[in-house]
């Protein structure tokens, strides 16, 4: 396609998308969202839109060319599936306008989407590194009879109940009710259930004395491999990161191949 210079002034729109460096001569793109609504920009863009969906094109004709008709096969859970056809293919590719549009809308959506995701990731791994079986619990009471535990509060008020424990649930309940949270939560759950379940053996603890997760697990836990989990779970948040910094990557080769192609047809202009 060949761009029309005399609608614009290219010189004008070359200056406008890029910067140049402070600490150098080097000009690089920043290109934003804006750009998909600029005039001047149009051209550019329509290139850019047209060779994207060019090899998507050049299937369309060729299975029109060869007559192609989708098939329909079973899948190995029995499942029924239909091939796409030509004109399927088709219907998916939006137009020019829809391509701006959602390039303005979804696509920075997508964008912080998997910024946010690779962040969480990140963090994930960072606190399962912090939290192995060493490091102090966040148990703050435990309810058992005898060696069988019935169930435990967590510092922040959450309440872990068992089949056996399930009664205290109530009180769980009643506490959301008065919004408690934090130690007086802790402190609500653990005196209700001493009180009106006096047989019931409570074990208290605070900042000082809180039993590692080590020793919580093998305490009341004797057959959960401890050391085990935490490998599971380290392995499990580095896969995850691995995976969010592969679709970030991916994100920003094609944000860097579409600006260098446009910032390419503007210095040609």
């Amino acid at each position: 396609m060949t761009i029309q210079t005399n609608a614009y002034n290219a010189g004008s729109a070359v200056s406008h998308y890029t910067a140049t460096s402070p600490s150098s001569n080097a000009t690089h793109p920043s290109f934003s969202e804006e750009m998909y609504s600029d005039p001047e920009m149009r051209p550019y863009l329509k290139q850019y839109y047209e060779k994207s969906y060019a090899p998507m094109r050049e299937r369309i004709a060729a299975m029109r060319e060869d007559g192609y008709t989708p098939r329909t096969i079973q899948n190995e859970d029995g499942s029924i599936a239909t091939e796409i056809s030509a004109d399927q293919y088709e219907a998916a590719i939006p137009t020019f306008e829809k391509w701006l549009e959602g390039q303005q809308t979804i696509i920075p959506r997508l964008r912080e989407s998997v910024e946010t995701a690779l962040q969480h990731a990140q963090r994930s791994v960072e606190n399962t590194k912090a939290n192995h079986p060493d490091t102090q619990s966040d148990v703050r009471t435990v309810f058992s009879n005898g060696d069988q535990i019935l169930g435990y509060v967590y510092k922040n008020g959450g309440l872990v109940t068992h089949d056996a424990g399930s009664y205290m649930r109530k009180f769980n309940d009643q506490a959301d009710l008065l919004g408690l949270s934090g130690q007086a939560r802790v402190d609500y759950i653990t005196d209700a259930v001493s009180r009106h379940y006096p047989n019931v053996d409570v074990h208290r603890y605070n900042n000082q004395n809180a039993p590692t997760r080590r020793e919580f697990s093998e305490r009341w836990y004797p057959d959960h491999n401890v050391e085990q989990a935490y490998q599971s779970r380290q392995a499990e948040a580095q896969s995850n990161l691995t995976r969010q910094e592969e679709l970030y990557r991916r994100q920003q080769n094609n944000i860097n191949e579409m600006q260098s192609y446009l910032l390419g047809l503007m210095e040609q202009a």
